[in-house]
């Protein structure tokens, strides 16, 4: 199959998967702290991953630090923002205002690189904001709910995870990309989780595990898709 129609298939059927996993955030959050929930995320990673790793004897090979590092703070700030924005805000509306990272990253790659979009790209910005203001329908120019606001400032953010993982594909294959980076992630949200221990039943355990797997296809398949 084509690159061309590989990556966003790849892609689109990543993202059917992580619509699955928020779908299951937005009903954990209401009894389970953020925090938690995104520790759960991230432990799906050494999860599935660990034992791959040492029944094939694969060595991990990091070559590029910097950006594994900016994949994390991205990732965990990107994340915390779109969590809480579904704890405070509607699901579909949260999830439209967060993909506007797609234009965010767009934009970069004009202006840092000098790929200039096709013009019916160009075109689509301005009608996509239009959109955005029909949905959302703000009573003022600046009057948005707070779970908006957190999925607004998660969307310039999850622009930076775009951006670092395409960087890493270069020299790094998915199942590295994916163990390093939930590995350090996992390491970061396990300090707020330390700090106020979460008391938790077996549903919520059940379901954060549900959460976790389903979110971990959607992202090997988003750092598979950033191959092409």
């Amino acid at each position: 199959m084509k690159k061309a129609y590989l990556a966003p298939l790849i892609l689109i059927t990543a993202n059917v998967f992580f619509t699955g996993s928020f779908s299951l955030v937005k009903y954990l959050s209401l009894n389970v702290p953020v925090f938690t929930i995104m520790l759960g995320r991230f432990l799906a990673g050494p999860l599935y991953l660990g034992p791959y790793f040492m029944v094939s004897k694969k060595p991990i090979k990091v070559t590029n630090w910097p950006y594994f590092f900016l994949r994390v703070f991205f990732g965990v700030s990107a994340m915390s923002c779109l969590f809480f924005a579904f704890k405070y805000g509607q699901l579909a509306k949260s999830l439209l205002i967060f993909e506007l990272s797609v234009i965010w990253t767009l934009l970069y790659g004009w202006f840092r690189y000098g790929n200039i979009p096709h013009r019916y790209s160009l075109m689509a910005i301005p009608v996509a904001f239009i959109g955005i203001f029909a949905v959302l329908q703000p009573q003022g120019l600046f009057r948005f709910q707070i779970g908006d606001m957190y999925a607004f400032a998660g969307s310039i953010l999850n622009a930076g995870v775009y951006i670092s993982i395409k960087t890493l594909r270069k020299d790094h294959d998915t199942s590295t990309v994916v163990l390093v980076s939930y590995v350090l992630s996992a390491g970061v949200m396990l300090i707020p989780n330390l700090v106020s221990i979460p008391q938790l039943n077996g549903s919520l355990v059940v379901g954060l595990l549900l959460m976790s797997s389903v979110g971990f296809v959607g992202q090997m398949g988003m750092v598979l898709g950033f191959k092409y």
